[in-house]
């Protein structure tokens, strides 16, 4: 074992976690493969055997009750426990044995840690005589992940030699022509490809298309094509040819092909490096220049852009501002202000400037962004309106408060009639509003709500204005404003929460029917809003909510998925990706089949996918509902997932949570996604920072840390509720428990002397950071929810 983890809770650097709902160890024991399937052909071309895989792995023999106890853990998804289970005896020079080792391996593997895989196993004396080679073939597998190619051959050359049945054999020769696939060894690979699809019947057409990508010659690649019946791989044909020949460098013919498939990008990247002449390059140039300036969008945008950096790396001026403004417009930050730096000044329009600000305060440079714009003689049009607003902003992101109040005071005397007056009067509440002045703060936030023209914050001044008033004891004001709201901006994403508050307000100045109607109306609007249950108990009344139900997963999918888990399992993820992908579309295409198919996509683990499902039948549903209104509600199952029902039931009673609360949290934090990381570096299912991690990893005497451990489930879950559980202990109100886990204790505290706090309801409203303002009350939603949809009991 590496040194790492033979020590105690100092032990740092472990390699990150990432661990599947349905756990899938990787190793030739693990793969399941289904011979004999409806839609392919039972038996292998050339007579080899097609080997069946068993779905678990082959049980350690072991004296030692705490290796059989990992083992057991690990298959059944329980990775941190198994390895909290195995480490007493990889720690101890008596119980380290051999069968130690390679449950702790198979853990490590589950986890996807391969540099510790192969600390680890790398120096045990007992691979070439032990397990049949299980061990190289994990070294094996390690080094594909890292880019050893020679090490993964060497590896898998060793497994193989040593593997006694067919199934361990199949598994390897898939590692072995990877290796070789790479080493541009292709020959070598073709035939190890085609030997492993000829025993691995039900990922046949995938390896065959992997066999024909290293193939030079073109009928032989075509044969392989004709063979081809599987849809999900049958689309897959022509890329895989394009990418043949770009392999081979017939790279004009490969330029075609991607044209033909869509992809300018690749298609461009051939035609430039198969052209050396100067003229014709630069008419290449001139025809990327104008895909990029015509089509091109999102990600195809970024990658031409790349395409033209990496063949001209010094464009003249004129493109080079073109290429600035295309990066600007289409949110690529960093290369917008590194391409606008390279212009002349002089060519440098003040519309540029604004453009050029935006993408330094995007890219986290405020204070550049401000220096610039304070920099340039701006004229008196349009853009330099927007600039000195800008640069104002960019000030207040740099934390340049009293020069930003200045600069917005600037704007307001020079542009008082602009729809940027507005939002600068937007910000100077704002900054008024945290630091208490909360009289001058509405006076700010009511004209910026009747400004006219509005600017781009004007809806959102209605609603602070409207509940700061409220929290100031001016309930008619209040009403007032947040009407306004309703009226002024119908389309805002405000309007449900201010016709709450518009009811609540009405009802304090003794108004109960203005009250009633507005409440009603929000109940209307959105059935499932946060407000919409709070309305409901001001009009004592019940709500609909979606009903608890089951949902069979679909049989029609189970070829592909069993296909897609053989080649995640063979670490072919590209290919499983497009199983998956066909899944979706197949299913999205006929909404009957959508519950069933993201049903099966869920118990896969997929959750994702499930989620985009589950919506989409959702409205397929809404759709067709008859003419009572009702409808089947079964797709906010998939929407609104419970997965590892019973271990989020312990964790959350054993922090004196609520169950759907921290339900609705993970479906809040990362969607169910356990490999989710936050741009403030929070991560796995309850998106835990790394210091608060450690923090509590400690206290609960932790044998080994790393941050890579909140990736792994049951290492969030343990730590999310006993962190959820702390803020709710400390502050027994729920809405600041969630606003401390989003934002911060300090904060908390800071926002709890704000007027009007002392009311949990008021208290979320006057937030002043849109998430988490938005997160509480999702997350109070989603809570509802889940005690509908799955009957989670609150304590």
């Amino acid at each position: 074992m590496s040194n790492r983890l033979r020590g105690g809770a100092a032990a740092t650097n472990v390699p990150p976690v990432v661990s599947a709902w349905a756990l899938r160890v990787i190793g030739a024991a693990w793969l399941m493969v289904v011979a004999g399937c409806a839609d392919e052909p039972s038996r292998p071309p050339t007579g080899e055997v097609a080997v069946v895989l068993p779905a678990r792995p082959a049980p350690v023999v072991s004296a030692d009750t705490d290796v059989v106890a990992a083992q057991d853990d690990l298959t059944d998804g329980r990775v941190w426990s198994a390895m909290r289970r195995i480490l007493p005896a990889v720690r101890s020079d008596v119980r380290r044995t051999p069968e130690a080792m390679l449950v702790t391996a198979r853990i490590i593997a589950a986890w996807d840690g391969w540099d510790e895989l192969t600390r680890t196993l790398a120096p045990e004396p007992w691979l070439a005589t032990r397990f049949d080679g299980e061990g190289y073939e994990l070294l094996a597998r390690a080094a594909l992940e890292h880019g050893d190619e020679e090490a993964a051959r060497a590896h898998a050359e060793a497994a193989l030699r040593l593997a006694r049945d067919p199934t361990a054999r199949a598994v390897r020769l898939v590692l072995l022509a990877r290796a070789l696939d790479r080493l541009s060894e292709r020959d070598s690979a073709a035939a190890a490809y085609r030997r492993a699809a000829d025993a691995l019947p039900i990922v046949r057409e995938w390896l065959w298309l992997r066999e024909a990508g290293v193939t030079r010659e073109t009928e032989e690649r075509g044969k392989r094509y004709a063979d081809v019946r599987l849809p999900s791989v049958k689309a897959r044909v022509p890329f895989t040819e394009a990418q043949a020949l770009g392999r081979f460098g017939l790279d004009v013919a490969a330029a075609a092909a991607y044209e033909a498939l869509g992809d300018m990008p690749s298609a461009y990247r051939l035609r430039l490096s198969s052209v050396a002449d100067r003229a014709l390059r630069s008419g290449v140039r001139a025809g990327l220049l104008g895909y990029l300036q015509r089509e091109a969008a999102g990600e195809r945008l970024q990658r031409g852009i790349e395409v033209l950096d990496a063949a001209f790396p010094n464009l003249d001026e004129t493109s080079e501002l073109l290429v600035a403004r295309l990066a600007a417009a289409g949110s690529l930050h960093a290369r917008a202000a590194a391409g606008f730096a390279r212009v002349p000044s002089a060519l440098v329009t003040d519309a540029d400037v604004v453009w050029w600000g935006k993408s330094l305060i995007a890219a986290g440079k405020p204070a550049d962004a401000a220096k610039l714009i304070g920099d340039r003689r701006l004229s008196t049009g349009a853009s330099a309106v927007e600039a000195r607003y800008q640069r104002a902003y960019a000030l207040l992101r740099a934390g340049q408060v009293a020069p930003a109040r200045a600069a917005l005071q600037r704007v307001l005397t020079l542009h008082a009639s602009s729809s940027q007056a507005a939002d600068a009067r937007y910000l100077l509440a704002d900054l008024d509003s945290d630091v208490g002045r909360d009289t001058r703060a509405r006076t700010n936030f009511e004209a910026a709500c009747a400004s006219n023209p509005p600017g781009l914050y004007s809806d959102d001044a209605c609603m602070r204005a409207g509940v700061l008033s409220l929290a100031l004891g001016d309930a008619r004001r209040a009403a007032r404003t947040l009407d306004t709201l309703t009226m002024k901006f119908p389309a805002s994403v405000d309007v449900i929460a201010a016709l709450y508050w518009s009811g609540t307000a009405w009802s304090r100045t003794g108004d109960t029917a203005r009250a009633r109607e507005r409440w009603r109306t929000v109940i209307d609007k959105d059935p499932l809003s946060y407000y919409t249950a709070r309305s409901a108990a001001r009009l004592d009344t019940v709500v609909w909510l979606p009903a608890a139900a089951t949902i069979p997963p679909s049989p029609l999918f189970q070829s592909a998925l069993t296909r897609a888990d053989a080649l995640r399992q063979l670490g072919m993820d590209a290919e499983e990706g497009y199983e998956l992908d066909a899944i979706e579309r197949e299913a999205s295409s006929a909404p009957a089949l959508l519950l069933g198919a993201g049903a099966a996509l869920l118990q896969r683990g997929d959750v994702p996918r499930a989620i985009r499902m589950g919506w989409k039948a959702v409205a397929a549903a809404r759709e067709a509902r008859d003419t009572s209104g009702r409808f089947d509600d079964r797709g906010y199952l998939l929407v609104f997932p419970l997965l590892r029902e019973d271990e989020l039931i312990a964790r959350a009673r054993a922090n004196n949570l609520d169950p759907a609360v921290v339900a609705a949290v993970i479906r809040q934090e990362s969607g169910w996604n356990p490999r989710a990381a936050s741009r403030a570096g929070a991560r796995g299912l309850m998106q835990v920072l790394p210091r608060v991690g450690a923090a509590i990893a400690r206290s609960r005497r932790y044998p080994f840390w790393d941050p890579g451990l909140l990736m792994m489930p049951d290492v969030s879950l343990e730590l999310g509720t006993a962190h959820l559980g702390a803020a709710l202990s400390q502050y027994s109100d729920l809405t600041r428990a969630l606003a401390a886990y989003n934002a911060g204790a300090s904060r908390v505290r800071r926002w709890a002397t704000r007027a009007g706090a002392s009311d949990p309801e008021l208290f979320v409203e006057r937030i002043p950071y849109v998430e988490t303002r938005d997160y509480v009350r999702v997350v109070l939603r989603n809570a509802e929810l889940y005690r509908s949809l799955h009957g989670l009991k609150r304590r």
